[in-house]
């Protein structure tokens, strides 16, 4: 599904982005909340990078159902409205890995 090598994107960031998911995972975990710190500090250091992107990808037609994950966090006018939804909503943005699943999907397109 993802399609990755090595490059300086990769090594600064898909480890920021894992951090920033796990540092949320521990706050629900504990039943604390961050007050939407980490969401702002997400949508500070990624939000830049994915309008730096600029890419988009076509349409759905003949795609596997992992294609159409891919597709909600590279999309045109979904890559940046997909993390801050998903990160906004309470619980879910601590247990999903938003951040992560964005940096993933728009470091495989290089």
């Amino acid at each position: 599904m993802f399609n990755l090598r090595f490059t300086p994107e990769m090594f600064f960031m898909l480890p920021t982005a894992l951090f920033i998911d796990f540092c949320g995972l521990g706050l629900v975990m504990f039943g604390l909340d961050d007050l939407g710190l980490l969401d702002i500090a997400g949508v500070l250091i990624f939000f830049p990078w994915l309008i730096l992107k600029g890419k988009s990808t076509p349409s759905l037609s003949g795609r596997k159902s992992g294609e159409n994950i891919k597709k909600l966090f590279k999309g045109k006018s979904t890559k940046l409205i997909t993390p801050l939804v998903g990160e906004i909503s309470p619980w879910i943005g601590g247990l999903g890995f938003f951040w992560t699943l964005s940096v993933l999907c728009n470091l495989g397109d290089q």
